[in-house]
């Protein structure tokens, strides 16, 4: 949008052709649709300037309104100069000052590389130097000596070969006092004109030089004259080549590179390198925004949408509606109801794969040390699909210090091209400073990093001790340069920066403390908000403090100029300025509506800890809701350490509950709801609580004390109709699991028709689904696995992914049961895929023992032991007894699978173990050791563990158990053999059971040849 609009205001006026305008935007690598994206552009432009009359539609294409209404800063500035060319004498040099003081630096810089910025980057540069010069030139004939050498020497900086410059301010100079200086000057251009272009000066400025020599020039007191230096600009990029070649071949045939290197080592110039070479999808990450979940796939997804805004279209449209949510101010056509928030993890990891596939594009990642953890388990799960090349660039000491980044880097180094940048080499050095004497002092005196070095250039360059070539490299102005430069270096690079940083005026110094404790980048309204100035005189500042090196401007904005720049400002400033400036910012960025993560930081840093709590609080809530689960873990926290006791402290306990919960810390989550609920008296929010604490006990503890909270959370519901469904859902499935069906069924329709009331549709469906798990239990596997499939269906059309998992992966159970283990094996491992795709250790321990069911019953025994294995690794992570009993009956099944009934029997035994107050679990661990047992020729061990499976447990259970009781009777001869195995027959026929059946068969014929 914005390169769209730098290209109409170039043309003002004039109408700019679909066709001209898709060359110019995308060159040879125009999106699908170009005129739909065109569009898209315009109607984000228009709503961008707020007047939609400014960009005008024409017969196939798009202008830029001429006219009043419409302000071209360039085009004031050409037209101030062209005003002051047409006066004289007095009033025409304080015109040139008037119009010199409105250029803000290099035009359309983003756009130094592109063709059609060059003729009016050059155009707009030339009427500069034209003016610097008749400026200068003017203030010689008023004799007004000062804004002469101003003037001129700007003008000389600007062109350092133009000797129509360089020669005005050489007798600028003279006539200013300063005889010395001018012939000085005069050297310096003689050198450069001799070392660049191999030349020497014209005869005419040869008689300039003699008559300075012969006295000849004006004889003038010595005056006190600003002799400014010309800005130091962009230095030319020296060294790097093998690392530049590696980057660029990596580029041309994919794949993925670290690049890692310590501040100051030139990562970032190398990534710019790369992308002005090659187009890229290029993102860096901030500081402020490590906290702030999807802050980095934010930008990486607007960067692909930036190069083709229509690239979204083709994606479902539940995927579209989870990119709408993160990115709402995008237009996104046809988009589907928003997602669920635990869905929009698999969505948008959807989304930014296939959109980073159809850009083409190599991703490069800068600062990934500064990632937010939902991003980097996004950026991870992508990585493993991009058909492109990658580069992530960081800086290992500071990624060691983040527990997302950290173990990241370490997982994907082995599969990555590792490029460490080192120190330049003293060769390099000389390509940026042409004095060997000087190159080498640089080189032993700093740690040679870009940096460091450009950093004491900087300073010698300040104190005319050095003097900079129309190449771009610095060559010696005054004899014994290398001395300082050594002094300078062992100060070190931060003290250089310091002292740039002293010599900025007390108005933009405030601008500048505010950006470093920033640390990200930002609209300059909104530092003009907290500042309380005219954004112009803001933007005016900033533009000074850029050409000082020590500000820039990227693409949402302005920051420090390097992050080491704004850490050692940070470090200058007292606590009490540092306090105020923190409060300034926190209300410019509420007032902004910026993320509230980031508002907490700065409500700490102004003192104020109940803000900051409530911005905690309320960026935990918003990083669930986005299931950021790690991010609102570290957020939960951060605002628990600044306050306690109040209400904000019980919400952020629940927060992190949750945020624990998600991550299976089961043990960590019970002690925050604890500590909520004892901070709490009463009444529906206590009952809440209890029911989210019985449902984490379910299954991970113990029922009978779950079903205690569930009671207790009945109570305290009252007749308030969001407590008490809750606490209904959990008390329906606590009865169902404790062998009480008929309230069961009579709590879930409550809780069905409170959740119909008060239009919670989640709530609903979960009730739904609870019902189709009851009926399953109760033992009609065929209508059981008819109707979790259709919540399982319920839920993904819902968008509510997470919960597609449970359902979904025991109605393969269903189908294991009903004899069709491939059926079941689909079922079970796409929920498996699912739940690790949404990262959820519940859902993938889960899935992978109904997917080791299966595998077993295939006799797929190497699979199967290795899926059950990682079962119990998840389960005994999580600390849930539930899924660890279900993990060890996994474990068995694989045994058996691959003929080990000793290691089997070890197994079940261990799922008993755990499995008490589990009835269901317990029931089968008892089943399956009594048939272990039977095999092995050991019936009477067996018999009362199938008297405790027959008398334990739903009716899931017994179908197991009475398999069980039939080979221990066949063993035996029992003369009920056949009876029990026509019975068992019946009962499994009757649930659409058909595992086991062709044995209860032979035992049944078996038996009966017998009697």
């Amino acid at each position: 949008m914005r390169a769209l609009l730098r290209i109409l205001a170039t043309r003002r006026g004039a109408l700019v052709t679909h066709d001209a305008l898709t060359e110019l935007l995308w060159g040879e690598r125009p999106p699908a649709d170009p005129a739909a994206n065109l569009q898209v552009l315009v109607n984000r432009a228009r709503r961008a300037l707020g007047r939609p009359q400014l960009v005008v539609t024409g017969a196939g294409g798009y202008a830029l309104a001429a006219g009043p209404g419409c302000v071209v800063d360039a085009e004031q500035f050409a037209a101030a100069v062209e005003t002051a060319a047409a006066r004289t004498g007095r009033e025409g040099l304080d015109a040139y000052a008037a119009a010199l003081a409105q250029w803000a630096g290099e035009p359309l810089a983003e756009d130094a590389y592109a063709d059609w910025a060059r003729n009016y980057r050059e155009r707009l540069v030339r009427v500069r130097q034209d003016a610097l010069e008749r400026a200068a030139a003017l203030a010689l004939e008023l004799d007004d000596t000062s804004r002469a050498v101003e003037f001129a020497a700007a003008a000389a900086a600007a062109d350092p070969l133009r000797e129509t410059a360089t020669l005005t301010l050489v007798r600028a100079l003279a006539a200013a006092g300063d005889p010395a200086g001018a012939l000085e000057r005069y050297d310096q251009f003689r050198r450069a004109l001799a070392d660049e272009l191999g030349v020497d000066p014209s005869a005419a400025a040869q008689e300039v030089q003699a008559e300075l020599l012969r006295g000849g020039a004006p004889s003038r007191p010595a005056a006190t004259v600003a002799r400014r230096p010309g800005a130091f600009g962009e230095a030319p990029f020296v060294g790097r080549s093998a690392e530049r070649a590696a980057l660029d071949g990596l580029g041309e045939r994919g794949g993925l590179a670290l690049l890692l290197g310590e501040s100051g080592a030139g990562k970032s110039r190398l990534l710019d390198g790369l992308a002005r070479r090659t187009a890229c999808v290029s993102v860096r990450a901030f500081r402020a925004e490590q906290d702030e979940p999807w802050s980095l796939v934010r930008s990486v997804l607007r960067e692909v949408l930036a190069a083709d805004a229509t690239a979204a279209a083709a994606l479902p449209a539940a995927t579209r509606a989870a990119l709408h949510w993160l990115l709402p101010d995008t237009e996104m056509v046809g988009a589907a109801s928003a997602p669920g928030p635990e869905s929009r993890r698999a969505l948008l990891v959807e989304a930014a794969a296939r959109l980073l596939e159809v850009a083409g594009r190599p991703l490069v990642v800068d600062d990934l040390q500064w990632a937010d953890a939902t991003s980097i388990a996004v950026l991870e799960a992508v990585l493993d699909r991009l058909p492109v090349a990658a580069v992530l660039a960081g800086r290992p000491g500071e990624a060691r210090e983040r527990a997302a980044v950290h173990p990241f880097l370490g997982r994907i180094r082995a599969r990555a091209q590792v490029i460490e940048l080192h120190p330049l080499e003293v060769a390099d050095i000389a390509r940026l400073v042409g004095d060997p004497a000087l190159a080498e002092t640089l080189s032993t005196a700093t740690d040679g990093t870009p940096l460091a070095v450009l950093e004491v250039v900087r300073a010698l360059a300040e104190e005319g001790m050095v003097a900079r070539t129309a190449q771009g490299r610095w060559r010696t102005a005054r004899p014994g340069a290398p001395r300082p430069a050594a002094e300078l270096a062992v100060e070190g690079q931060r003290r250089a920066i310091e002292i740039r940083v002293e010599a900025v005026p007390a108005g933009a110094a405030e601008l500048l403390d505010m950006l470093a404790l920033l640390a990200r980048e930002v609209p300059a309204r909104v530092l003009a908000d907290a500042a309380e100035r005219d954004e112009r005189v803001v933007l005016d500042q900033l533009g000074n403090l850029a050409q000082a090196g020590l500000a820039r401007l990227g693409e949402q904005g302005w920051a420090t100029g390097h992050d080491l720049v704004g850490e050692v400002v940070v470090d200058r400033l007292p606590p009490d300025a540092r306090g105020r400036l923190h409060g300034l910012l926190a209300r410019a960025l509420a007032a902004a509506q910026t993320e509230p993560g980031e508002l907490a930081r700065h409500w700490l840093g102004a003192g104020d800890r109940a803000r900051a709590a409530d911005a905690y609080r309320a960026a935990a809530t918003r990083a669930l809701d986005a299931f950021a689960d790690t991010d609102a873990l570290t957020l939960a926290s951060a605002g628990l350490e600044v306050t306690a006791g109040n209400a904000a402290a019980t919400a952020l306990h629940e927060a992190r509950a949750e945020a624990r919960t998600r991550l299976g810390d089961i043990a960590g989550a019970r002690a925050d709801l604890r500590t909520a609920l004892a901070a709490v008296p009463g009444g529906p929010l206590r009952s809440l609580l209890l029911s989210r604490l019985a449902r984490l006990i379910l299954g991970a503890d113990d029922l009978v004390r779950s079903a205690e909270l569930a009671e207790l959370a009945l109570v305290e519901a009252g007749e308030d109709e969001a407590a008490r469904a809750a606490a209904l859902e959990i008390a329906a499935v606590l009865d169902m699991n404790l062998d009480r069906p008929h309230r069961a069924e009579r709590r879930a329709a409550e809780a069905l028709a409170r959740y119909e009331r008060i239009g919670d549709a989640s709530g609903t469906a979960r009730v739904l689904d609870g019902r189709a798990m009851a009926r399953f239990l109760d033992g009609d596997i065929t209508g059981g696995t008819e109707l979790l499939t259709r919540a399982a269906n319920l839920f993904e059309d819902a968008g509510d992914l997470l919960h597609v998992i449970t359902p979904r992966s025991t109605a393969g159970h269903g189908l294991v049961f009903a004899g069709d283990p491939a059926g079941g094996l689909a079922r079970t491992t796409a929920s498996l895929e699912l739940a690790r795709t949404l990262a959820h250790p519940e859902g993938q321990t889960y899935a992978l023992w109904h997917t080791t069911e299966a595998l077993a019953a295939l006799g797929r025994a190497d699979e199967a032991a290795a899926t059950s294995a990682e079962a119990l690794a998840v389960a005994q992570q999580l600390g849930h007894r539930g899924w660890t009993a279900t993990a060890w009956r996994a474990v068995g099944l694989a045994r058996l699978a691959g003929g080990d009934p000793e290691a089997a029997l070890v197994a079940f035994e261990e799922s008993s173990n755990s499995a008490a107050n589990l009835n269901l679990f317990a029931c089968w661990a008892a089943a399956r050791r009594a048939l272990v047992l039977v095999a092995l020729g050991r019936p009477d061990e067996a018999a009362p563990l199938v008297t405790r499976a027959l008398g334990t447990g739903p009716a899931l259970g017994h179908y197991e158990a009475r398999l069980a009781g039939v080979e221990l009777a066949a063993a035996r001869a029992d003369p009920d053999t056949a009876e029990l195995a026509r019975h068992a027959l019946q009962r499994a026929d009757a649930g659409g059971v058909r595992q086991g059946r062709e044995r209860l068969v032979h035992l049944a014929a078996e038996a009966g040849q017998r009697a």
